[in-house]
């Protein structure tokens, strides 16, 4: 005859059975009451009836053994233990009244950063655990329960039925897993779990169940979904977790169709502000835990907490992308023999390259060899018959050689546009925070070699490569490598087309960007202009080169001070690229950047605001994770709100404009310095003045190796640090920073300039600080005569340096004069 099982009224030992509240592998959990010592309601766990083995026993007290040892507010604590009359095991534990956490989020429509919270409390429990010695190994939403502490959700992790301890035996009988036998849940289990052989499982284990779970709570799936699992079959599902790549949250996200609206909805967001709340830090939070090998994991729980912690606060986190380097290899494992076929493709294109230029030269060679030949025959036979063989040895020669030569040039643009290819990668590569003393060195040796004469009879090749190769020198602010090499391009395009050409074009763009990059308008604007007029004489309706060469002027007239000439310019650039390429493109977002940058210098604030936000959205949705033109659009949003008196977002902004760019660019770059100083000179303006000097003499000390000599950045910064010290009352340090750097600006611009109005005004300031009314007033009067010539129409800037002159002229006792201006000054 059969045991009888436990049932409702039944005692074991004090305790009354009330409800069986849940069943597992080997145990049912009863809600039970307790009348002695203390009256209370708890959870008592009792062995299942045939399920008594030694093996089962020693994994239950495992179980009872690793919950007594542990004291934290999110695991279930332990109150009893013992064995029932019939001899089975079992332990009595806090009742805890909840749901699992991912139902819990999901019922109460929780947003990322509210799940977030919870989550990174899980992971502190399970720290705990781990610093006892025991590894969950069964992490889970169904184990994590969600419990309401006076309103405020706390969760309890349950269920160390199948835990492991790694420091110390927790019972004294034997406990071991059987060769091949599962212990875990599929879809939350680690790779090494997978292996089934139940050996060397440590703590990395729980993390990789942890990603799991946070994955889930992103994105309300697993990576790996339970029934695709299931369905696969035993071997082939612990395949899949051993081996397979998921996709990342934002990726998963993008995949879910209708279903992404629900998933969107319950974290109270849409569908593309989840993908943009998943992309980045969370994307690489998540895909750190899910590492197929358990080293590049978080090495603990509270590590992986930190990492969270520190995406709420918006500082950087410790979880990036995996290297250029590691990908590759991954790469070349997975797909070793398409990557040798490769390889056999590009030798082959490189040696027929090789052979073909020599065949060329083989061929002028045989030309030769026939011109002399022929002339060594003509004093012996008939000059007509001797004339005619010539002719057809030449055309022959002739026709070989322009075969060849086409060849020749064909395979020479294939290789060229390969390497074009790999170094503008490898130069995204960079930009997204790798080191650049490979590419530095692979670009050197690849420019020392351009000329040395091997392309000689291919230069569109050379051309090619001179452009990628410059271009990318500028993007890594290399800017004396750079105009070595795009310099000697435009000469070899002018001498291999002779007129006009959109080879030329691109060559007269690469130098006068490099140029505005470097702050040189002056040399910039004739290559500027020439591109323009080139590229509409070329095609005269819309075209891509066309709309280029405007924003490229543009951004020349910026340099100069004339914003209403860039904002007219900026305006027809993007009009062209939005008839070229309607929706989202890259080229439209970065003129419209731009535009709205004009704008916002121009105080029209409104539709500044709405063109920087739509730029932004357009980059996010186009580019993977940091990029630069992102962290660019995060400074513009943080100028704008600036502007507004949005405060909060702008210094949200600043920070994660300047984070990115710290993460994006390793060393001194004008990014990361342009972001210190737009940081800086916000937070002296609302007055959070603790970490401004250090923040604006560091943006300046990078713009000075940046830019040895005199440059517009490097006078910016001067001023900065000039404004810093004058809201701390050093008016003589203040005075002699905005002399240092009018000094720099009238030697870079011998004509009116807004950065001159703008320096002329501050120095007055700090004069009239220290009283010296007269050298103030001097200076307010040509402050405010340039701001009249620059903006004949009136300005804001005019009026507010009219009002300031007004006040001097007071304090002099010159009222007449002061009464006018104070009038043209609220005009």
């Amino acid at each position: 005859d059969l045991e009888p099982t436990e049932r409702e009224s039944e005692y074991i030992g004090p305790y009354k059975l009330l409800q069986q509240i849940g069943e597992g592998g080997f145990g049912t959990v009863w809600m039970a009451e307790q009348t002695d010592p203390v009256k209370r309601r708890v959870a008592l766990k009792v062995i299942k009836r045939g399920m008594d083995s030694k093996q089962v026993i020693a994994r239950f007290e495992a179980e009872r053994q690793a919950l007594a040892m542990m004291d934290h507010p999110s695991i279930a604590k332990v109150f009893d233990a013992g064995e029932t009359e019939r001899g089975r095991p079992y332990f009595v534990m806090e009742l805890v009244r909840g749901i699992d956490i991912l139902k819990y989020c999901d019922l109460e429509r929780l947003d990322t950063k509210a799940r977030l919270e919870l989550f990174r409390a899980v992971c502190l429990a399970i720290q705990h655990a781990h610093q006892k010695g025991i590894i969950h190994r069964d992490i889970k939403p169904s184990n994590v329960l969600i419990t309401l502490h006076d309103g405020v959700p706390v969760p309890k992790v349950i269920d160390f039925g199948i835990a492991k301890a790694t420091n110390c035996e927790l019972t004294t009988k034997t406990l071991f897993t059987e060769h091949r036998q599962i212990i875990g849940t599929p879809a939350y289990m680690s790779p090494e779990q997978a292996e089934m052989s139940g050996l060397d499982i440590d703590t990395r284990s729980d993390i990789y169940s942890l990603g799991v779970l946070l994955y889930e709570l992103l994105t309300g799936t697993t990576p790996f979904e339970v029934g695709d699992l299931m369905a696969e079959g035993l071997f082939e599902m612990m395949r899949i977790i051993r081996e397979e790549e998921p996709a990342k949250p934002s990726t998963r996200v993008s995949t879910f169709g209708e279903k992404a609206t629900t998933t969107a909805q319950q974290r109270r967001a849409d569908t593309r502000q989840l993908q943009v709340l998943l992309r980045g830090d969370l994307d690489w939070i998540v895909m750190m835990c899910l590492e197929k090998d358990r080293t590049r994991r978080y090495e603990t729980a509270s590590g992986l907490a930190d990492d969270i912690r520190r995406h709420l606060c918006d500082e950087p986190v410790t979880a990036g992308p995996p290297s250029m380097a590691y990908r590759l290899s991954k790469f070349v494992k997975r797909n070793r023999a398409q990557v040798f076929a490769a390889c056999v493709v590009l030798l082959a294109l490189v040696l027929g390259l090789v052979g073909t230029g020599m065949g060329f030269r083989e061929a002028i060679h045989e030309r030769a060899k026939a011109d002399r030949a022929a002339k060594a025959e003509k004093s012996a036979k008939l000059e007509a018959i001797e004339q005619a063989r010539m002719a057809v040895d030449a055309a022959r020669v002739s026709e070989e050689s322009r075969q060849q030569e086409a060849k020749a040039r064909l395979r020479a643009e294939v290789v060229a546009d390969f390497m074009n290819r790999t170094l503008a990668g490898a130069s995204r590569s960079v930009a997204k925070g790798r080191d650049i003393t490979m590419l530095k060195e692979m670009m050197d040796a690849a420019s020392s070699r351009l000329g040395d004469g091997e392309l000689k009879a291919v230069p569109i090749a050379e051309l090619v490569l001179r452009a990628t190769i410059g271009v990318t020198y500028t993007d890594l602010a290399l800017y004396d490598s750079a105009e070595r090499i795009l310099r000697p391009a435009l000469a070899l395009a002018r001498s291999v087309h002779g007129g006009d050409h959109k080879d030329v074009v691109r060559a007269l763009e690469n130098l006068a960007n490099l140029f505005v990059e470097r702050g040189d308008w002056t040399t910039a604007e004739p290559f500027s202009r020439e591109a323009l007029e080139m590229s509409e004489r070329l095609v005269p309706g819309d075209d891509a080169s066309t709309a280029s060469s405007l924003n490229v002027l543009a951004g020349v007239h910026v340099l100069k001070g004339d914003v209403p000439g860039a904002k007219s310019l900026f305006a027809r650039s993007l009009e062209i690229f939005k008839r070229i390429y309607p929706g989202d493109h890259l080229d439209v977002a970065m003129v419209q950047n731009n535009l709205a940058q004009s704008l916002h210098t121009l105080e029209e604030f409104a539709e500044a605001e709405r063109l920087f936000r739509e730029t932004n959205e357009i980059y996010i949705r186009l580019l993977d994770g940091d990029d630069p033109r992102i962290a660019e659009g995060f400074n513009s949003l943080g100028g704008i709100s600036q502007s507004l008196g949005k405060n909060i977002e702008a210094e949200k902004f600043f920070r994660k404009a300047l984070q990115m760019n710290q993460r994006l660019h390793q060393g001194d770059h004008p990014s990361i310095a342009r972001s210190l100083g737009n940081l800086g000179i916000f937070l002296l303006g609302i007055g959070k003045t603790a970490e401004v000097e250090k923040i604006l003499r560091d943006s300046l000390a990078m713009n000075r190796r940046l830019f040895p000599g005199d440059n517009h950045s490097v006078a910016g910064g001067i001023s900065y640090l000039g404004s810093y010290l004058g809201t701390q009352g050093d008016y003589p340090g203040a005075e002699a920073l905005y002399r240092e750097a009018l000094a720099m600006r009238r030697r870079l611009f011998t004509d009116d300039h807004p950065d001159l109005v703008n320096n002329l005004r501050n120095l007055a300031v700090a004069l009239q600080r220290r009283n010296d009314l007269i050298g103030a007033e001097k200076l307010c009067r040509e402050s405010l005569a340039m701001e009249r010539r620059l903006s004949p129409g009136g300005s804001p800037e005019g009026g507010r340096i009219a009002a300031n002159l007004a006040r001097i002229l007071g304090a002099r006792r010159k009222f007449p004069e002061s009464e006018t201006l104070f009038r043209e000054s609220l005009e």
